[in-house]
């Protein structure tokens, strides 16, 4: 399975018809399962806008990237529920934000579901300042898809981290949290790790270098099973220019590392 990253910049809205069907011919041919990112930053993050205007164009925005995943034969979307200033994250502009999201998600989730896709919405993290926490993203899908049938909550553990530099703390073990989560709202997660006070993303999680350590990982495996989780997709990155010139040997020691330790 890959998840197709829509983070900006991306090279999706300019593909040709020739280019997508190439595009999804080669996953088929190699038995790769699709799915899609939906935009989180500029224009994407405003699906939780109270600006009328600027809402609008982000939901038209995420329905022309739905009909791309669509066509590419991506079985399943995930998309941030948006980000705001520190100054609108308080009071009522809070709740008007959470109204609007909801208003968006109302719409999206409808059309995902049209397109043969099912809908996930993702935590954000603590610098996005709104539904960072796993009983805020239920709340939001509670109102809009009691049922989880067609929108779950996909997860992402090293977003959860990033709480660590803003003033709140990760409770030990940091993986129980998974715990939390309703099974009928589980189907994908992300697999990601987060090192603090450096504050860097998804560090390769072989590191061992952020707060998922082996023994935390191997419990999270079990979590996962128990809880029943679908699809979990791997999100490492690399940011450093030797990482970047030994990418393959360092995906290959990850990948081992983590099969060894899912047995």
């Amino acid at each position: 399975h890959v998840e197709l990253d829509g983070g900006i910049p991306n090279p999706y809205l300019g593909m040709s018809a020739e280019e997508i069907k190439i595009a999804r011919s080669a996953a088929e041919k190699n038995n790769i399962s699709l799915s899609f990112h939906l935009p989180y930053t500029y224009l994407g993050a405003a699906v939780c806008a109270f600006q009328k205007e600027d809402r609008e164009y982000a939901v038209k925005l995420m329905k022309r990237y739905m009909d791309l995943a669509a066509s590419l034969g991506c079985n399943n979307l995930v998309m941030h529920p948006g980000s705001v200033p520190f100054y609108q994250a308080v009071g009522l502009y809070r709740v008007m934000v959470k109204e609007n999201l909801v208003n968006s998600l109302k719409e999206l989730i409808s059309y995902s579901h049209s397109k043969g896709m099912l809908f996930h919405l993702e935590n954000n993290t603590a610098f996005d300042f709104i539904l960072v926490e796993i009983e805020e993203c239920l709340e939001i899908l509670e109102i809009v898809e009691p049922s989880g049938e067609r929108a779950k909550f996909c997860f992402d553990i090293g977003h959860w981290f990033t709480r660590a530099d803003c003033g709140k703390t990760v409770p030990e073990p940091p993986e129980d949290i998974m715990k939390q989560i309703p099974e009928k709202y589980i189907s994908q997660v992300h697999l990601n790790d987060y090192i603090p006070v450096v504050k860097k993303f998804h560090p390769p999680l072989h590191y061992q270098a952020g707060l998922l350590k082996r023994d935390n990982l191997s419990n999270l495996f079990k979590i996962f099973k128990q809880k029943k989780v679908d699809t979990i997709v791997m999100e490492t990155a690399v940011r450093d220019v030797d990482e970047l010139l030994n990418t393959r040997d360092l995906m290959k020691k990850e990948a081992e590392y983590v099969r060894e330790i899912m047995g």
